[in-house]
Formats: C-alpha cells, sequence, structure tokens
C-alpha cells in the first residue's frame, strides 16, 4: 500500500515525534524532458500521465517538468530544475539530453534520474535502466539507490597544432574515425524507420574507410602508432543490442578503457564482431584494448568525433581525462552489472596505483612500425 502525500507524517508515534519540530515533506522530482523523442504532441502528454501517475503511486508529489528548447538543448533547463527545491532531477529523452543535463548537476551532490525515451540510452542500458518503460524507470527512482559515477572529458585539437582548446562531457563512449563514421551515417529518419538495425547498415558502409595513421598514448605513455580504423574510449562497457564492446569497463572504478580498431580484411572484422557478440574481454591483434586514466588519440589527418552518439566534427586529436565519481546517479538498487562498487564516495582519493590490466591486455601484441619507420611496442605502465 502506498501512503498519500498528505498522510506521511502521521503513520507513526516515532515519526510523529521526529517531525514536529519539522515536518516532514513528500519527495518531488524535476523532469527534463526533450519533446522531440516524442513523434506528436499527445505522446508527450500520454508519457506525462503515466509518469505522474506512477510518482503519485509511491507516495510523491508530481514532478514539475521543463521541456527543453533547440537553443539550450537542456542546459539551462537542468540549471532551473536543480534550483527549484526538488529532491532529483531527471532527464527524459536521449543519451544527449542526458548528458546535457548531467554536465549542469556535475559535482552539485544532485542526484540525475534517468526516464530513457531515446533510440539508444546507453547510459540507461549500462546502469540497468529499463528502456521505454516510464513505470519501471520511476520506480528505480523511488525505490532506487544512489550512485557516484565517473564521467569523461574529451578535449579536442580542431587544427593538428597540438591545442585542445574545445571540452565536452561523455557519460558512455567517445570516439574517432570509423565509430563516429558509423553514428553519422545512421540519420535520424533511418533509426526511426530500422530502429538499432540502422547503425548495422550505416557500419557496414563505414568498412571502407581508409585506414589513418594513429597514436595513442595511455596516461602520458606511447602505447601504439601505426594504421587504424579508429578508437573507442568508454567509461560504460555496453551498446545497444547488449553488445559487450569493453566487457570489463566499470563507470565507478575511475578508469577508462578503450579500444583500436586495426582489422585490415572482412575475416578480421569478423573475428572483431565475434569478439564483441560473445563478450570477450581479451585483446587480440585486430582490436587492442588500452586501460588508464587519460588517453590521447593523434591522427595524421582529421577525423570524425563522437560523444555518447552526438558528431563534434573532425578533429587532429583528442585527449580524455576521466573525472572520478563526479556524478551521483540513481540506480536499481540491486547492483548493476559492471559496477564493482555499490556506492562510491564523492571525497573518495584517486591515488591507487595504476591499473595493470591494460598491460595484460597488450601483452604478446607484435611490433609494429611507427611513422617514422622505427620498431616499437606497446610500452608498460611503471
Amino acid at each position: 500500500m502506498h501512503l498519500d502525500e498528505c498522510d506521511v507524517a502521521a503513520t507513526t508515534p516515532l515519526l510523529r515525534e521526529a517531525t514536529s519540530a519539522a515536518p516532514l515533506r513528500a519527495a518531488r522530482a524535476a523532469v527534463v524532458v526533450n519533446p522531440m523523442k516524442f513523434a506528436h504532441p499527445v505522446g508527450l502528454i500520454r508519457f506525462r500521465a503515466r509518469v505522474d501517475q506512477e510518482f503519485r503511486r509511491h507516495g510523491w508529489i508530481p514532478p514539475r517538468w521543463f521541456p527543453t528548447t533547440a537553443a539550450a538543448r537542456g542546459h539551462q533547463e537542468a540549471q532551473r530544475a536543480a534550483a527549484a527545491g526538488v529532491d532529483i532531477v531527471l532527464a527524459a529523452g536521449g543519451d544527449g539530453t542526458i548528458r546535457a543535463v548531467a554536465q549542469e548537476l556535475m559535482g552539485t551532490g544532485m542526484p540525475l534520474g534517468l526516464l530513457p525515451a531515446g533510440t539508444g540510452n546507453l547510459l540507461a542500458r549500462n546502469l540497468g535502466v529499463p528502456h521505454n518503460d516510464a513505470p519501471a524507470a520511476v520506480r528505480i527512482i523511488c525505490e532506487g539507490q544512489d550512485r557516484a559515477v565517473d564521467a569523461g572529458w574529451l578535449e579536442l585539437d580542431r587544427t593538428g597544432d597540438g591545442l585542445y582548446a574545445e571540452r565536452h562531457l561523455f557519460l558512455v563512449m567517445a570516439g574517432t574515425g570509423f565509430d563516429a563514421a558509423m553514428m553519422a551515417g545512421a540519420g535520424q529518419k533511418m533509426k526511426q524507420r530500422l530502429g538499432h538495425a540502422a547503425y548495422l547498415v550505416s557500419g557496414a558502409r563505414a568498412l571502407g574507410r581508409v585506414m589513418e595513421t594513429t597514436t595513442v598514448r595511455v596516461d602520458g605513455r606511447l602505447v601504439l602508432s601505426r594504421p587504424s580504423h579508429g578508437v573507442i574510449v568508454g567509461n560504460c562497457g555496453t551498446l545497444t543490442m547488449g553488445l559487450s564492446l569493453m566487457p570489463e569497463a566499470d563507470p565507478g572504478d575511475g578508469m577508462l578503457d578503450g579500444v583500436v580498431l586495426l582489422p585490415r580484411s572482412i575475416s578480421a572484422w569478423v573475428r572483431v564482431a565475434w569478439a564483441v557478440g560473445t563478450g570477450n574481454p581479451h585483446s587480440h591483434a585486430a582490436m587492442p584494448r588500452v586501460r588508464g586514466r587519460s588517453i590521447e588519440v593523434r591522427s595524421e589527418t582529421p577525423q570524425p568525433v563522437q560523444v555518447d552518439g552526438e558528431l563534434l566534427g573532425l578533429a587532429y586529436g583528442l585527449r580524455i581525462n576521466v573525472q572520478r565519481a563526479g556524478l551521483i546517479v540513481r540506480c536499481n538498487s540491486v547492483q548493476p552489472h559492471g559496477m564493482a562498487d555499490p556506492m562510491v564516495s564523492m571525497h573518495q582519493q584517486t591515488s591507487e596505483p595504476h591499473d595493470r590490466s591494460a598491460n595484460e591486455a597488450l601483452e604478446g601484441m607484435p611490433a609494429w612500425r611507427g611513422s617514422g619507420g622505427q620498431e616499437a611496442r606497446p610500452a608498460r605502465y611503471a
């Protein structure tokens, strides 16, 4: 039986005594919603009615709603929502909306709740929040547990002069090369028509891209310099359709995981697809894995870049750093797959020694020729 908000303070003598000086108030959320994720205004009206009803069932006051605009894209709305005297701010939309709201909540201590309404919703999938099931998502918000999760900050060098003058937040993955080209090829109309299959079609088209010489440094150490199809760096590791690109990625461990795409033939791409489809965590020649707190990727020619599915255009280089426990997210009380700790302190120190799994992942890789013609091998962490 769910209690009405007006009856909460009078349910037991203990509660009456505890609230005699300061009466308990019912909890309330604010929802930053992207109206463009609904094909018709009626769809948004019905969505809001379902959400409001579920909050009432849990004894919460119906939330305040803040629709996004094309100009603010959720940033200003998230600021207004966080200042509205609520207990949690929800993002209702796709990964772009979630990222905009999260950026405004970073470091504030205000929890972020997820109401997935897009095609990908990768953060929700990685944290075990049901996709396109508003009542189930609301139940997690009302009954779940706050968890401190990491965030990634991507800096771009668009000119090739080594200056990283542009900064973007991401919560799931950032990529350059093949990954971003695949995102670019899956337009909104294609995704509406084909759903997740749009990425398969776009990915098949992107296979023909020319490999570009790529240099990868992890925590300041050179680990790779050779032609590649691109690099994907993840705070989380699961893609759409439940595919695990980086099975060991944990959004609560203070580390970034990455893969470098090196296949030179269709058969090599098949081996990569098999490794992803089976969730194989081990490195192999066509897709070596890296791991660290800072990952820098540079190419000889400008490459497309994406963060959490949003295209950022072309850049010669990207530098990615992790911000540990920078964001509080309301998750299911049952531990999501891949998260090592039920709650990471916002003030936890990050002085632990470097994770050595990256050394193990690069062990056994053959030597290659660097851009200057010299033979090189993966560098080990100190």
